[in-house]
């Protein structure tokens, strides 16, 4: 089943409900989703933040994944075309590394 993967950039926080919420600020993560349109893509990263008890504070962007993206080694390179290929067999929302900001 081929359908469109978007790839988003999302800052988050922790709700006060995560183990992390006095422990970490929040962070950034890559997310995947496949979804006929970009409002749906949205809506479900959205849901399943919330479903673990993330907020996103900025969406830096969302877009079509390009297969054709370069990255800084091929390690990179495959992982992000193996979540681009898991969004396309599933309606899950896949989520990068989380990087995430220490309390200071």
């Amino acid at each position: 089943m081929n359908k469109n993967v978007y790839w988003a950039g999302i800052e988050y926080v922790y709700t006060k409900n995560s183990p992390e919420y006095n422990k970490l600020k929040g962070g950034f993560v890559y997310a995947f989703v496949g979804a006929k349109d970009k409002n749906i893509a949205l809506n479900k990263i959205k849901a399943e933040l919330k479903n673990s008890h993330l907020t996103p504070v900025d969406i830096e962007f969302i877009s079509l994944y390009d297969m054709d993206t370069k990255w800084n080694n091929e390690e990179q390179t495959k992982n992000y075309i193996d979540l681009f290929n898991e969004s396309q067999k599933s309606d899950q929302v896949f989520f990068d590394t989380f990087y995430a900001y220490e309390i200071d």
